[in-house]
């Protein structure tokens, strides 16, 4: 939801300091290049010290460096600063999230994880009508203020009293524990270790797969952009870019509920299937906007790839035993995979005048994706 908040500074800063659109975004990949190889590190950390700690930590430094961007003046510094934040926000949220789940839940944590990621999709809805007009009222300075404020209020509170790393530590047992086979010590040892993961070809298939889906992903990113050229009113582009915010609430909801019922395979391969009809549609759409908003609300299920999707799909594959640095190194190729894609995008609209041809590359990609990620699975077994 944080990162989301991001294009709303693209033009208040832009035009303040003079500097062209293109290298300024290039803060955004730092962030998440950065970000991206912190999480190898992020799993181990989890490991040792537990998720409690990371949250109030990672929580309070994110908090501190994204209100530093309201002391820059130059790329360079947005990009040190940028670095800064990479280091922490993913840690704090994007691993910690899916680690909790795992360990307090047995059953069901699909659609936990689809509850959890529904609430960043709401995070975002609210974030997208407060940081405008923070901005338009104190200026963007401020604004990066208030938004690394927020954040840090937000996971430091959260990590103070309500984050618990282990049930045992409130002497409870996880959801569904006593309906696990052979009870939950039994599964976390026949779980797999990180030593054998790392060596498995279903670990690099769903990598691989994950990677392709984060560089569709980004296309949020130029979402607006899009819209404004194809000859929508930058206004009617923020609505429809609330409207795969608020997509994004229900898809994440349903993918989870979905995956309880009818398992992780057959829903990531659904998944995949609707996630390239949206690309198909959205850039014959023109100013239709019913099919866009159609169009739109279905490309919101990209999002459940990185917050529900990925995160099953790991526990699902290894297990609990190391669950953590596990997960580190597929939550590192997503957040990798947006980084790529956003530079992709920019370059097919340099090379093309547009993102339509990109669009339909996605198309490809998304399908290359789902099989890949299906074949992955189905070595499990």
């Amino acid at each position: 939801a944080v990162t989301a908040s991001f294009g709303f500074f693209m033009e208040p800063v832009t035009s303040d300091l003079g500097f062209d659109r293109g290298p300024f975004s290039f803060y955004y990949s730092i962030v998440t290049i950065v970000g991206g190889v912190s999480l190898l590190a992020y799993g181990r950390v989890i490991d040792r010290v537990g998720v409690r700690k990371v949250v109030i930590i990672g929580g309070t430094w994110t908090g501190v460096a994204l209100a530093l961007f309201s002391q820059c003046s130059s790329l360079a510094a947005f990009y040190g600063v940028a670095a800064a934040v990479g280091i922490g926000i993913f840690g704090c949220s994007y691993v910690s999230a899916p680690v909790l789940v795992d360990t307090w839940f047995k059953k069901g944590n699909g659609s936990v994880m689809g509850a959890a990621a529904a609430c960043g999709g709401l995070a975002a809805v609210v974030l997208s009508i407060a940081v405008p007009s923070v901005i338009e009222l104190v200026g963007w300075r401020t604004g990066f203020i208030v938004l690394g404020a927020v954040f840090l209020a937000l996971t430091v509170l959260t990590g103070v009293f309500l984050v618990r790393a282990n049930p045992a530590d409130l002497g409870l047992k996880p959801y569904g524990a006593d309906e696990a086979a052979e009870g939950l010590s039994d599964k976390a040892v026949s779980g797999t270790s990180f030593d054998e993961a790392v060596r498995s070809l279903r670990l690099w298939g769903a990598v691989a797969a994950l990677a392709i889906f984060g560089i569709t992903v980004s296309i949020t990113q130029h979402l607006p952009a899009y819209f404004m050229s194809v000859g929508f009113s930058p206004v009617t582009a923020g609505i429809f870019m609330s409207v795969v915010a608020v997509g994004i609430i229900f898809t994440n909801m349903a993918t989870g509920k979905v995956a309880d019922k009818i398992g992780i395979l057959k829903t990531s391969f659904a998944a995949s299937v609707l996630f390239a009809a949206a690309f198909a549609l959205l850039p014959v759409s023109g100013a239709v906007v019913a099919l866009v908003v159609v169009s739109l609300l279905v490309m919101s299920l990209g999002n459940a790839y990185n917050s529900v999707i990925a995160p099953v799909v790991t526990s699902t594959m290894f297990g609990t035993k190391d669950y953590a640095p596990i997960w580190g190194i597929v939550s590192m190729s997503c957040m990798l995979g947006q980084s790529i894609g956003v530079v992709v995008w920019g370059s097919v609209f340099d090379a093309t005048g547009g993102y339509q041809l990109g669009m339909y590359g996605a198309v490809v990609a998304c399908v290359i994706g789902g099989f890949l990620l299906v074949w992955a699975l189905k070595l499990r077994r």
